[in-house]
C-alpha cells in the first residue's frame, strides 16, 4: 500500500493535540444551575461540558433513597437541532440495551420542557485518562493494574457487541470510540465502559456516517475506520489494543492528531519492548496482535483479548484484584476529584464556590470529533465520574 496522506480529498481532520488529556480547562456550565430541577432530579455539581451537551451530578427528588446519578443535558442552543436530538436518543437507546457490570448503566431518557436529558450511573472515581497522569505528567499504571483494567473493559465491550433487541436480533453495536476517557474506574476498583455517543448499531434514528467523515479520537481509530470500510467489533478490539499500549507505557502507539493516520494505516509503531526494555514479551505479543492492521489477524472478539490478558496475569504471577485497582485509583485521584466525590456522597452538603472553581479548572471535555468537510461538532465526554 502506498503512503496515505493526512490530507485526502474529501476528508479533513482537525488537530487533536491532546485527545485524551485531562489537564485542559473546561468551558463549564455556570454554578448557578446547581439546585435546578430537571424532571424528577435536582442538579448538584457540574462534571463536564462538550460541544453540544453538559453533564451534572444529580439526586432524585421525592424518593425514599436519593442516590446520586449523572445527568447529561442537551445544551439549550442545540435543543432544536433535530439531527443531534436523534443522536442523543440513539446514544441512550444503545447504552440502555447493554447490561453488564463493566458497562455504565443508562437509567432514563426524558424531556423537561425544551431540555432533553439522559440519566446515567454516577461513578465515584476517574477515567483511565485521568489516572494516567501524575502531577500533570504522563505516568503508566503498575503493569498488573493496567492489564486488569483493560481486561475488565474488554468484558464490558464484549457485552455491548453481543447485545440483542427484544426479538433476539443482534444490535450490531460498534462503540467506535474506545479510548482512555471512556473507560471509567471507581474508588472500589470497578471498571466500566462508557459513552456510546458515536456508537454504530442497527435501527438508529440519526443519519449514518457520511463518506468522508471519521468519528472517534484519531490516536485510537482503526485502519478500516480511516479508510471508510465496513466496521465490526474487531475495530473496537483494535481500539482496546491502543488503550492497552497507553495504559502500560503512558504513550500512544501512533501519536495523536492527523499525523497518526498514515502510521495507523501502515501499521507503523514502536513495539513496547523498544519503549521499555523490561516489557514482558508475552504481553507485547498480545499488544501486537490486537494492533494488527488486518482485522482477520487480530483477536476476533473482545472476549478473546480478555482471555489472553487473563492468561498473561495468571502465568506472570500478576494476580491483580479489584482491591489493588482501588488502591491505585485512590493514590492517583486529584484532590479536587476527591472533594467532588465527598460532596456528592454527603447528602445535603452544600458544595462551596471554591469547589466549583476547582472542578471546572481541572476537567477536560476530551472531545470525540466528527471530522468532515462541514462544520465540526463535538460530543460530550461524560468523563470519569459519569459511569464506572
Amino acid at each position: 500500500m502506498g503512503r496515505l496522506s493526512s490530507e485526502q480529498p474529501g476528508r479533513t481532520h482537525a488537530n487533536e493535540a491532546s485527545d485524551d488529556s485531562v489537564s485542559g480547562r473546561l468551558d463549564a456550565p455556570p454554578p448557578s444551575l446547581s439546585g435546578k430541577r430537571i424532571g424528577p432530579y435536582r442538579l448538584v455539581l457540574p462534571i463536564a461540558v462538550g460541544g453540544m451537551a453538559q453533564v451534572w451530578t444529580a439526586r432524585s427528588v421525592g424518593s425514599g433513597i436519593a442516590r446520586p446519578v449523572a445527568i447529561k443535558l442537551v445544551r439549550p442552543e442545540y435543543a432544536s437541532d433535530e439531527e443531534y436530538s436523534k443522536m442523543f436518543i440513539d446514544e441512550a437507546m444503545v447504552a440502555s440495551a447493554v447490561h453488564h457490570p463493566n458497562v455504565c448503566e443508562t437509567y432514563d431518557l426524558g424531556r423537561d420542557q425544551d431540555v432533553l436529558y439522559m440519566v446515567l450511573e454516577w461513578v465515584p472515581g476517574d477515567s483511565l485518562s485521568g489516572l494516567l497522569h501524575v502531577d500533570g505528567a504522563p505516568c503508566p499504571l503498575p503493569l498488573g493494574v493496567a492489564v486488569r483494567i483493560v481486561s475488565d473493559a474488554c468484558a464490558g465491550l464484549h457485552a455491548a457487541h453481543e447485545a440483542h433487541d427484544v426479538d433476539g436480533e443482534s444490535l450490531g453495536i460498534v462503540h467506535r470510540d474506545v479510548s482512555p476517557p471512556n473507560i471509567l474506574i471507581s474508588t472500589h476498583g470497578h471498571v466500566k465502559v462508557s459513552d456510546f455517543g458515536i456508537a454504530k448499531a442497527r435501527n438508529q434514528l440519526h443519519a449514518r456516517t457520511r463518506t468522508g467523515q471519521l468519528k472517534g479520537k484519531l490516536g485510537y481509530v482503526s485502519p478500516e475506520q480511516i479508510l471508510g470500510r465496513r466496521l465490526d467489533r474487531r475495530s473496537d478490539v483494535y481500539g482496546m489494543g491502543c488503550v492497552l499500549y497507553v495504559a502500560t507505557l503512558a504513550k500512544r502507539p501512533f501519536g495523536s492528531g492527523s499525523a497518526a493516520l498514515p502510521r495507523i494505516v501502515q501499521g507503523k509503531f514502536e513495539r513496547p519492548s523498544a519503549v521499555d526494555s523490561q516489557y514482558p514479551p508475552a504481553l507485547e505479543e498480545i499488544v501486537v496482535r490486537a494492533l494488527a492492521t488486518s482485522p482477520n489477524e487480530r483477536y476476533q472478539t473482545a472476549d478473546e483479548l480478555r482471555l489472553a490478558l487473563e492468561q498473561f496475569l495468571l502465568e506472570a504471577g500478576h494476580l491483580t484484584t479489584h482491591a489493588d485497582v482501588a488502591a491505585c485509583v485512590r493514590q492517583r485521584l486529584r484532590p479536587a476529584r476527591l472533594d467532588l466525590i465527598e460532596a456528592v456522597q454527603s447528602a445535603g452538603k452544600v458544595p462551596s464556590q471554591s469547589l466549583f472553581q476547582d472542578l471546572l479548572a481541572l476537567e477536560d471535555p476530551s472531545p470525540s470529533t466528527t471530522h468532515s468537510g462541514r462544520e465540526q461538532r463535538t460530543s460530550t465526554r461524560a468523563r470519569a465520574v459519569v459511569a464506572d
